[in-house]
């Protein structure tokens, strides 16, 4: 039998793993030829239900080999106990009244759109044009260095506010002078914002978004992230012109990593934005549309591409939009991974 049939057929999925992961990475010994390749397979002996089994394994074909007696002591699933008809009938009425109000419901008992968030502050979030989470995943652990990077963006604007101009040009980095002060505009440039507004947005993005990626990532791998997603949005950024002297400043480079990571590691939460609908100039105001995580990047990503186009001749600031692009590879590649180590384990 294979690992992937053992999995499906028998009801303790964590002793196949653990068969599995033992015979290629634990303690095992040499076992006979497999009959279904001419490798060697492994040998490994684990305890079930208080009882050694010693089972043979290919690594190579990813076989399961059985003795006699030895499969009937996989524990096999309990057969469900079928529902009366008339609580499946129940079920299958409430199945279809969900379906009714997603199609035809927009709208809850309380007469409030399914798009719209539960919160006050949500509500000003939108009407600043920011996307709102619905249904944001729990958070794991702590997100003591998202909090801490805000923080630190915070300090940095409060010390730097009364001459930001001359905290730009000396500490933002410019592609021409990529080795001023040592290198150090490097990380400097990734913490200094060029006003309120440039502030408030990063940090707002960082807070909802960086803490279901710290817990998602753990505290190492997302501070790797943050470093080379605001090292790959500068080096991104000098593509477009490396002889350019303008400073370039602002934390959005590694908010674009998580950002990214965000989307591929929780697809399906929704993200709902508030915007003015007029039809027929009968109906008007402002209502609530909601997208899976994956859509808006999808969409972000798009929108980024064909800006960045659009700027590439501009010679005056602005926003970097190939930063932008440039910091979310690295999220991509870490929620990539994150979600096949997934995939490996599941």
């Amino acid at each position: 039998m294979t690992i992937s049939g053992l999995r499906n057929l028998s009801a303790d999925k964590p002793f196949v793993n653990l068969l599995w992961k033992t015979a290629c990475y634990g303690y095992s010994v040499p076992g006979p030829e497999c009959g279904n390749c001419p490798h060697p397979m492994r040998r490994v002996t684990l305890p079930l239900n208080g009882i050694g089994l010693e089972l043979d394994v290919c690594q190579n074909c990813q076989f399961i080999w059985f003795d006699p007696a030895e499969l009937e002591r996989i524990p096999l699933p309990q057969p469900k106990e079928e529902l009366p008809l008339e609580a499946r009938e129940k079920l299958a009425l409430m199945q279809i009244h969900k379906e009714e109000e997603r199609i035809a419901g927009i709208y809850r008992q309380d007469g409030k759109s399914v798009h719209s968030p539960e919160e006050g502050w949500q509500y000003l979030a939108g009407l600043l044009g920011m996307p709102v989470e619905l249904d944001a995943p729990e958070v794991k652990r702590t997100p003591w260095i998202t909090w801490g990077l805000a923080l630190l963006c915070l300090a940095v604007f409060l010390l730097t506010c009364r001459d930001l101009g001359v905290a730009v040009r000396e500490w933002g980095f410019i592609p021409d002078q990529w080795d001023r002060k040592g290198g150090l505009t490097f990380l400097s440039s990734m913490f200094l914002h060029g006003g309120v507004v440039h502030l408030i947005g990063n940090l707002y993005f960082l807070l909802i978004f960086g803490d279901n990626v710290e817990g998602e990532t753990g505290k190492i791998d997302y501070l790797l992230l943050v470093l080379f997603s605001g090292l790959s949005a500068l080096g991104f950024h000098s593509l477009l012109d490396s002889r350019s002297a303008i400073p370039c400043v602002g934390a959005s480079g590694f908010i674009s990593g998580i950002i990214a990571c965000y989307a591929v590691c929780f697809p399906k939460v929704r993200l709902s934005f508030m915007l003015w609908r007029n039809i027929f100039l009968w109906k008007s105001g402002w209502n609530w549309f909601s997208v899976p995580a994956w859509a808006a990047f999808l969409i972000w990503l798009f929108w980024q591409g064909i800006m960045a186009g659009l700027t590439h001749r501009t010679s005056g600031g602005g926003t970097a939009y190939l930063a932008h692009l440039g910091g979310a590879l690295p999220g991509l590649i870490l929620a990539l991974r994150i979600r096949y180590c997934r995939k490996a384990d599941s």
